[in-house]
């Protein structure tokens, strides 16, 4: 008896569980559809997120750039928050452009460019901080807002500048970020100006449009790609114009973009875009990652696959199983760094971990360094729960985990530790970024009292 007893109340009690579980997927699924959801306006705090760049001497970044000897990056160290600068030892700090945060920041040869906070503005999910584009001209004292001569047509989404990409002949490639929309999820798209005019999407040549030429055993996706002058364009959805004057294509959670002049992606993949539905899809999201005269390489959650421009066939390059998902790729030229994180056993799991709890997604990270002209691949490091890379090259490799910051010689077929440097604070942190320029690793810090990503602490990396 007592023994039905127990079963009987254990039958309530797992009954109890699963219906309780059963009820969190139901809120969770209707958060993500409402018609109105203020968390879609916080970006700022829901993942971890390192500015992963092949070079660090590289002009571009989220929060540092490095140009003509000095380091460009947003603090508030001399009382005022801004991008400041300072010389490749970390003296000779000034203030450049008050500013009180940034997204991207550009620094070219006529002047600084950046992505600035521009105020709270409302959309139908409330309040959220917008972003445009600046410049400030090395020939002028005045911040200049890139935008304000330039008409985009479609002003049914949030003119909220995610990032840019500046590039030749007077041609800056703007990635918005759209939050007003029902799908519970950030939208991205992008704008191609050139000498300060919108091209119309008529404009671009259309390579592939809803093609099933680059599906493969992992990817069943259709590719949607164009093209106008020297940049390349891909969108799971297609790219059609909506009439002559439509100068937005429409991305959903990715809209990536080549730079065939340069060979170079414009715009890396974002951790906020990760994307978890790899464990329920097929159609994954892709990326570019290489792009030459017969073939590109392209990237999705699942791994990499390689497009043949004449044959218009896809094959598998590199393959992942769940749930271990790629995150980003840096080419390095020859070889490419793949790095991975390592999700929670099913999309449940991980949505009640991330989105109720609020725990950093990735059980742990790997880097790879593949060959895809033979496929061979190495793992050349691993790190557990709550540690994160920061930056990779062809030679070394930074991460970060607690309060610790490792260097690693990957030049071989694994990683050998160089040395350690501890810090004051945890580098990884829902609310923390990192960007790298120079010899120098920059911690970032989102505050929701000042509402903006502070410098919390700038690490020498150098040897």
């Amino acid at each position: 008896m007592n023994r039905e007893c127990s079963l009987k109340q254990n039958s309530v009690f797992f009954r109890l569980i699963r219906n309780l579980i059963c009820a969190l997927f139901v809120l969770l699924f209707l958060s993500g559809c409402t018609l109105r959801s203020p968390g879609m306006n916080k970006l700022d705090s829901l993942t971890f997120s390192a500015n992963l760049k092949a070079d660090a001497d590289s002009n571009y970044g989220k929060k540092a750039a490095y140009f003509n000897g000095r380091i460009y990056y947003l603090s508030s160290e001399l009382g005022a928050p801004g991008i400041y600068s300072m010389n490749p030892a970390g003296e000779e700090i000034r203030l450049e452009i008050p500013v009180e945060d940034i997204r991207t920041i550009s620094v070219q040869e006529d002047g600084i460019y950046y992505s600035g906070f521009a105020g709270i503005q409302q959309n139908i999910n409330g309040p959220y901080r917008q972003f445009q584009m600046y410049m400030k001209s090395n020939d002028f004292a005045n911040v200049v807002a890139y935008l304000e001569n330039t008409s985009v047509h479609d002003n049914s989404l949030d003119n909220n500048v995610w990032d840019f990409y500046v590039g030749t002949n007077n041609t800056i490639v703007i990635r918005f970020i759209d939050c007003s929309g029902s799908s519970g999820e950030p939208w991205l798209s992008v704008v191609t100006t050139q000498n300060k005019q919108t091209i119309a999407v008529a404009q671009y040549i259309t390579v592939e449009k809803s093609s099933t030429s680059a599906q493969t055993k992992t990817n069943g996706a259709l590719l949607n790609l164009s093209s106008f002058r020297d940049f390349n364009y891909l969108s799971l959805y297609s790219m059609q114009a909506k009439n002559d004057l439509d100068d937005r294509l429409i991305g959903y959670r990715s809209i990536s973009v080549y730079d065939s002049l340069r060979h170079q992606v414009a715009f890396p993949i974002d951790r906020l875009f990760s994307d978890s539905c790899s464990y329920l899809m097929r159609d994954f999201n892709r990326d570019f990652c290489r792009n030459t005269e017969d073939t590109i390489i392209f990237s999705s959650v699942k791994g990499l696959a390689s497009y043949d421009k004449s044959k218009r066939k896809s094959s598998d390059l590199f393959t992942l199983s769940s749930p271990e998902f790629l995150y980003q790729t840096i080419d390095l030229g020859k070889d490419i760094l793949i790095f991975t994180e390592q999700l929670r056993d099913n999309y449940f799991l991980d949505e009640i971990a991330t989105g109720l709890f609020h725990q950093n997604r990735a059980l742990a990270e790997s880097l790879y360094r593949l060959d895809p002209e033979t496929c061979d691949y190495v793992r050349l490091l691993r790190v557990g729960h709550n540690n994160a890379f920061l930056y990779a090259d062809a030679k070394t490799a930074v991460t970060g985990g607690g309060k610790t910051i490792s260097i690693y010689d990957i030049s071989g077929d694994k990683a050998v530790l160089q040395r350690r440097v501890k810090i004051g604070h945890n580098v990884v942190n829902l609310a923390n970024k990192t960007d790298t320029a120079g010899d120098w690793l920059f911690l970032y810090q989102f505050n929701k009292q000042t509402q903006r990503d502070e410098l919390i602490e700038k690490i020498y990396i150098g040897s």
